[in-house]
């Protein structure tokens, strides 16, 4: 048998090269896969499973959908944020909206004044700005350029909220978990279950109003930590008086701050300790946000539907301002399920309407 030529071996073991790369390119790229190909692969990361082929089949379409979204906004390239497929990405717009925000804000009684409104719902009480926590015993508190409260240990893990409008209970309990390790250097993950059982009213998996949940948290004595009362992603009884307070965790009366905007008020704010605010997230590229600084619509913000927690701000190397936000839909979206928001341009969607937070005091 005569030998194989060591050309020919080599131009063998080349092309098997090229097709392996090819290969992981095709594989790495998924813009490049067909799109049924791609949602399978999407299906089997967030396993997703569905009843039979109709559902499957209309499923595909909403996806298509929303892939055709991500993929035009990436290729545009033209903002200062990406967009990416995640477990939201077989859910139609109304489906999302219904699903997976929560926030209500508390209206006052038709024919009372916001002044009798607030004597009747103390001790929440609005904060005068020019007083705001940068004054500490009547000296001014020097106001760093930039601030992150994960850095500090006062932020617990990313949580989700599953199918349950509970928003409101989760900025609320996060803000909550940030002043306790703030004023007694323990970090302690806190029952948002318990919250969302506790605080009553109409506050439940359909929306509900964090000047309400702080009020509970308050009046709680101290949350159970959260392996203790576990989030189930729906209303259940109130457990709470089967358990006693967790002085541990205990804190005194909330504030809240209507900000009118005023993002400089939010930062005072924020400078102090993680803060719960409300935003309007309805734009499919909220819901995709991948990484970057994300920037809303000039009209994004006239409908709060959302409660997030400010755990910081800052700005990137091209001295674009941002808002440092922790969202409760798990690590899969956005950057390990923290968001950065313009600051400063008035893109941020709301952010700087309203503002709610714990203290110490009694």
């Amino acid at each position: 048998m005569a030998p194989i030529p060591i050309l020919s071996c080599l131009c063998g073991a080349l092309l098997l090269l090229v097709f392996v790369v090819a290969a992981v390119v095709v594989d790495a790229t998924a813009p490049s896969l067909s799109l049924a190909a791609r949602h399978e692969r999407w299906m089997a990361k967030f396993g997703r499973a569905y009843t039979d082929a109709d559902e499957k089949s209309r499923r595909r379409e909403v996806f298509a959908a929303n892939v055709q979204h991500v993929d035009a906004v990436n290729r545009a390239g033209n903002l200062t944020y990406t967009l990416g497929l995640n477990q939201f990405s077989d859910l139609t717009d109304h489906e999302f909206l219904e699903t997976h925000l929560g926030y209500r804000y508390q209206l006052r009684p038709e024919g009372q004044t916001d002044d009798e409104f607030l004597k009747g719902n103390t001790p929440v009480a609005p904060v005068n700005m020019s007083k705001a926590p940068a004054l500490r015993n009547g000296q001014f508190r020097y106001m760093p350029d930039s601030v992150d409260w994960r850095t500090q240990g006062a932020v617990t893990e990313v949580k989700n909220q599953r199918f349950c409008g509970s928003c409101w209970a989760f900025a609320a309990v996060a803000a909550t978990e940030g002043l306790v390790k703030i004023g007694t250097g323990n970090l302690i993950s806190m029952s948002e279950q318990q919250v969302l059982d506790c605080t009553g009213g109409t506050n439940t998996c359909s929306g509900g109003d964090i000047n309400a949940a702080l009020r509970y948290v308050a009046a709680s004595g101290g949350l159970q930590p959260e392996a203790a009362y576990a989030y189930s992603g729906q209303q259940g009884a109130c457990r709470s008086g089967g358990v006693r307070p967790n002085s541990a965790a205990s804190v005194g009366a909330p504030r809240w701050a209507r900000l009118y905007g005023d993002e400089g008020a939010l930062q005072e704010l924020a400078a102090s300790q993680p803060v719960a605010v409300a935003l309007e997230a309805t734009d499919p590229d909220f819901r995709h946000y991948r990484s970057g600084v994300y920037a809303g619509s000039s009209s994004c913000g006239q409908r709060l539907n959302h409660a997030v927690t400010v755990v910081g701000y800052g700005a990137d190397g091209g001295g674009q301002q941002y808002w440092v936000l922790k969202n409760q839909w798990g690590t899969g979206w956005g950057k390990g399920g923290y968001m950065r928001v313009a600051r400063g341009n008035g893109a941020n969607c709301g952010i700087a309407t309203y503002a709610y937070y714990p203290t110490m005091d009694s």
